[in-house]
């Protein structure tokens, strides 16, 4: 059975949030005068959590940083996914920390935290705090319609003109439920196009040729073709037949109304990310007959609900996703979720439902699949109940 050792989880947290930190730090250097203080600082955090291993100087902790986790502590990491990740690549922060770093950071420092004043709020604030901050303007006066919708509309329009947003609110009847930022220069190609992921519609990042959506696990990898073809707009070549088809190229523009806008990274990762996995499931469910579905009731007590009025059942869920299975269990430990069952997305796979459900007895924990499998097991009992 899998064992929840808390102070190991905090251990293992803690330098990660360091890693993550020194490495945005590295990132900005050039540019950021506090960087080299935050990578010393950052650097000595580690040499303190690990005090059994070698000391290790900044340049040389910079330098691990390009190698996975589980090199740097490998006792800690040892069989945890977080292991696997890899905060720097080619100088930048990797697609692994936009994908999975981000969930697990934690404060390091609290008072006196100098990284507070420049450190994007991901870097050093736990996931639920920088959750608050973007939902802030969503949950302001909200009903429950409101709220659904504005949290609805995030989720659906991360990314676009900034009058076609303003055009889609008014449809909508909300106003922006978030900011909107200019676009960010590693999401643009040759200065002038880019594309929105097939799977969130948040800007792809732009590496040279290669094109693909910071979030791994939506599978979008091209590459742009050498020669554009009719009108002069590139087209994205898909890596295999795994990949979504390619969108197509939209061209950035800097000024005026058709400016082109995006949520922050934070909004995306936290609210967009997660939502196009509840939207997909409220989708496929939502009109089926006799079948009721909540979406994110009560203003988000948990994400769904389902419920069979004729069977008396009922089936509230919580989906999460985070690539470490331990990392969860803490912060379930920590804050006990209003849902019963805790739903992850079936790329987390078997294995992390098994390991997390050991370290949460108290709660059921599915992949998305099995709750397909479950409503649609509960909808046959219902349609003989009525024959």
């Amino acid at each position: 059975m899998a064992v929840y050792d808390a102070a190991l989880g905090q251990q293992r947290m803690k330098i990660l949030s360091a890693a993550i930190r020194a490495g945005y730090a590295w990132t900005v250097r050039h540019r950021e005068p506090r960087a080299w203080r935050e990578i010393m600082s950052m650097a000595g955090v580690v040499n303190a959590l690990c005090p059994q291993q070698e000391i290790l100087t900044p340049a040389e902790f910079v330098r691990s940083l390009s190698c996975p986790l589980g090199k740097l502590a490998p006792d800690v990491f040892d069989g945890d996914p977080l292991g696997q990740l890899t905060v720097l690549e080619w100088d930048e922060l990797s697609d692994d920390v936009w994908s999975d770093g981000c969930t697990s950071v934690m404060e390091l420092l609290q008072k006196g935290d100098r990284g507070r004043g420049w450190l994007p709020s991901w870097a050093w604030m736990r996931q639920e705090g920088v959750e608050n901050e973007a939902f802030a303007g969503i949950r302001e006066g909200a009903n429950e319609h409101s709220y659904r919708a504005r949290r609805r509309f995030v989720v659906e329009y991360p990314a676009g003109g900034a009058g076609e947003i303003l055009d889609l609110c008014a449809e909508a009847g909300i106003d922006p439920p978030v900011q909107y930022v200019d676009l960010p220069a590693d999401r643009v190609y040759g200065g002038r196009w880019w594309w929105a992921c097939p799977k969130c519609r948040w800007p792809m990042r732009v590496d040279g040729h290669r094109v693909r959506c910071t979030y791994l696990y939506h599978q979008a990898h091209y590459t742009v073709r050498s020669e554009p073809l009719t009108g002069g707009r590139p087209q994205l070549l898909r890596r295999d037949s795994q990949v979504p088809r390619p969108p197509g190229a939209r061209e950035r523009r800097q000024q005026g109304p058709e400016r082109t806008v995006c949520v922050d990274f934070a909004v995306w990762r936290f609210i967009v990310v997660p939502g196009v996995e509840e939207l997909a499931l409220y989708r496929r469910w939502y009109g089926k007959p006799l079948l009721d579905v909540t979406l994110w009731p009560g203003l988000d007590i948990y994400d769904l609900e389902f419920a069979v009025e004729s069977l008396g059942w009922t089936l509230s869920i919580d989906l999460k996703d985070v690539a470490s299975a331990t990392a969860l269990a803490e912060k379930v430990r920590q804050k006990p979720l209003a849902a019963n069952t805790i739903v992850l997305p079936d790329h987390r796979g078997p294995g992390q439902k098994a390991e997390l459900q050991k370290l949460l007895p108290g709660y059921t924990v599915w992949l998305v699949e099995d709750v397909n499998k479950e409503i649609s097991k509960q909808l046959t009992r219902a349609k003989r109940q009525t024959k």
